[in-house]
């Protein structure tokens, strides 16, 4: 086993040593799609646009490394699902991701020494790290829209002794990207690219629901009418109830969220030149 680790080690030393990187960059167009207490089950009537600027550096026959800008747009609605729950619930978003990002891509066929030869086509595989940035809000009763997290819709900001409420949640965190695609070669210098990649996070507040209510009367008199409404925009407010009372479910704090990039990327190679030999 350790001389096969060490043989496998050492030819990918020899691959790299005898590959010509070079840089590759492009745009990127597609769709966002998330995952969370309001779609759980990546409902395709929720997906939104997206795009996004990639810069790659080529340095193995197998390997690349990506920088990526993503710009994507989430939202879902209780009042389109087919859940009765959800219905009564009445909860609504929207909200921007941007995202940041440094990954490492496989290709399953290699390339050789010269990018002008590599292969007319290879399936991948990536995974890194990024930074994303989102900020979920939601339509007010008198029709404008409000940012939800100043708003502490789950008691974030409240003041009350007698019980616990989360701590506010930041709107720049950290994301696992993590995918499939597949590239083309369309001629000496041009790629097309096409991926899925999902965003694994480590927040259950990409739509701003996540655990349980506060309570309706300390939101009102605290946090004031727009907060304690979408807090609650239940069935029961519409008939003339406080709302639901504190402690009621309201999202499900044991699963983050995700959200999903699927899109295509035009490619350019960026020619390093030839290199002359040296004369002594």
């Amino acid at each position: 086993m350790r001389a096969w680790v060490i043989g496998l080690l050492v030819g990918l030393g020899a691959a790299q040593r005898a590959y010509r990187s070079y840089l590759s960059a492009g745009p990127s167009v597609g769709i966002t799609n998330y995952k969370g207490d309001l779609d759980d089950d990546f409902t395709i009537k929720f997906t939104r646009p997206g795009f996004g600027i990639n810069l790659f550096y080529n340095f193995h026959p197998h390997l690349r490394v990506r920088l990526t800008f993503t710009q994507g747009w989430i939202g879902a609605a209780d009042s389109m699902s087919t859940n009765r729950f959800r219905k009564w619930r009445n909860l609504h978003f929207r909200s921007h991701i941007t995202e940041f990002s440094l990954q490492l891509t496989y290709d399953f066929f290699a390339s050789p020494r010269i990018y002008r030869f590599r292969p007319a086509f290879t399936p991948f595989i990536f995974a890194g790290i990024g930074v994303f940035n989102f900020d979920p809000r939601a339509k007010g009763p008198d029709g404008r829209w409000y940012r939800l997290q100043p708003l502490g819709t789950e008691g974030q900001y409240l003041n009350d002794p007698t019980r616990d409420y989360p701590k506010p949640y930041a709107l720049t965190q950290i994301c696992i990207p993590m995918g499939i695609g597949a590239r083309w070669r369309l001629s000496t210098r041009w790629d097309l690219l096409f991926e899925i990649g999902l965003r694994k996070t480590f927040t259950d507040y990409l739509d701003d629901v996540s655990d349980r209510y506060p309570p309706p009367d300390l939101m009102l008199a605290q946090m004031g009418p727009i907060a304690a409404a979408l807090s609650d925009r239940s069935g029961y407010r519409d008939q003339g109830s406080s709302g639901f009372a504190a402690n009621d479910i309201r999202g499900f704090a044991n699963q983050k969220d995700w959200y999903v990039y699927t899109g295509f990327t035009l490619l350019y190679i960026i020619d390093p030149g030839e290199r002359c030999p040296k004369f002594r």
